[in-house]
């Protein structure tokens, strides 16, 4: 039997680096203390050189299938020791109504009750439409939880575990 020591990352699609970035920085981060890591392809001329780059490797390693790919501009946030790549669409992908603040796939992250009580402060301090806290009853492994979406209508979830 495998047993997983730490969940490691979660890669979530964008529509906007630059929004993501601020976003998990300013809002997520104030909560959870969120790193924003380096950009990578922001620019055209990166995600050029880096699609050039990666047709001549394949055609080194004698792939047959050749073709330019582009790879998509991306970026990423750290929440603890958990990372969060962030890529750009490469296609218009359908966004869930405004209204819709809990949905899956999510991204929920086990917070204390404390921080909880905060992050209805902070959500409400930057304007970020919320759902919660909610209360589940057992057997439930969650006792509360806080949904909302980041800019690309990516759903997020805080909650409290269960004791």
């Amino acid at each position: 039997m495998t047993i997983i020591e730490e969940f490691d990352h979660s890669v979530i699609a964008v529509n906007d680096l630059i929004l993501a970035e601020r976003f998990y920085h300013d809002v997520v981060g104030e909560l959870l203390g969120c790193e924003v890591e380096p950009p990578t392809l922001h620019t055209t001329e990166e995600v050029l050189r880096a699609g050039r780059l990666r047709e001549r490797m394949a055609e080194r390693a004698g792939e047959t299938e050749r073709g330019f790919r582009v790879p998509a501009p991306h970026s990423g946030v750290k929440v603890g020791r958990a990372l969060i790549p962030m890529f750009l669409h490469t296609e218009h992908v359908q966004e869930p109504p405004p209204e819709l603040l809990r949905g899956t796939p999510r991204v929920a992250l086990h917070v204390s009750p404390e921080l909880m009580e905060r992050a209805v402060d902070v959500l409400r301090h930057h304007g970020i439409p919320f759902e919660g806290p909610v209360e589940h009853s057992p057997p439930s492994p969650v006792a509360r939880s806080l949904y909302f979406k980041d800019p690309s209508s990516n759903f997020l979830e805080l909650s409290v575990p269960r004791k």
